[in-house]
């Protein structure tokens, strides 16, 4: 079962993989009791202790903790609220894999095995305001069909039945996606390359003078 004490390790490890910057992101779960504990806003994940951490009721309403809670709480409890075997929620600005949807290319984690076992279907949320009810709403319907997925120009959110499970799902579609990234640059160099038959013929001191 999930802990303080355990959100608070996934919050460092999500800071020493660069999952998060400063204050980014944000991390729940779900108590026995249907609780739900969540990050403070301006603690950043890397210094987070047990103290910080809110615990909320489905509402939104602050039962335990003092502080403010994340500014994108209602993005977790609308998805506690669509989905009640959900107990752990990792929100996070993955480098790579946000940088897909910036870039307006969708998620394929079918390209390698462990995309395809461990990450399912992975969609992209249309853009919407960071902390808007019209984000959550959006978050949660899309949570309806997958366990992770993006969020336009914003990061990317995983669910679990325990904080290391969103953990490990959230470590894996970053490293899919940096996949994915090298294999469209590989592919271009190749196509590039096939265009221009002289180009195989030259050293490698003649590419890097370009």
């Amino acid at each position: 079962m999930d802990t303080k004490k355990t959100l608070c390790r996934i919050g460092t490890q999500m800071k020493e993989a660069g999952l998060v910057t400063a204050c980014d992101g944000n991390i729940s779960f779900r108590r026995s009791d249907g609780a739900i504990v969540i990050t403070p806003s301006g603690v950043p994940k890397g210094e987070l202790k047990p103290k910080h951490l809110l615990v909320v009721d489905l509402d939104g309403h602050v039962l335990e903790g003092t502080g403010k809670a994340s500014s994108e709480s209602s993005l977790h409890l609308e998805i506690y609220r669509k989905r009640e075997d959900i107990k752990a929620i990792i929100h996070a600005h993955p480098i790579t894999a946000t940088a897909l949807t910036v870039a307006g290319i969708p998620f394929r984690p079918d390209i390698v095995t462990e995309g395809a076992l461990v990450l399912g279907p992975v969609p992209t949320v249309p853009y919407a305001p960071p902390g808007s009810e019209a984000l959550a709403l959006a978050c949660a319907e899309a949570a309806e069909g997958a366990d992770v997925f993006l969020m336009e120009r914003h990061g990317a959110a995983t669910v679990g039945q325990n904080l290391t499970q969103a953990f490990y799902r959230l470590e894996t579609l970053e490293t899919v996606a940096k996949m994915y990234r090298d294999s469209l640059i590989f592919a271009a160099a190749k196509d590039s390359q096939n265009n221009n038959p002289a180009a195989k013929a030259q050293p490698l001191s003649w590419y890097l003078k370009k």
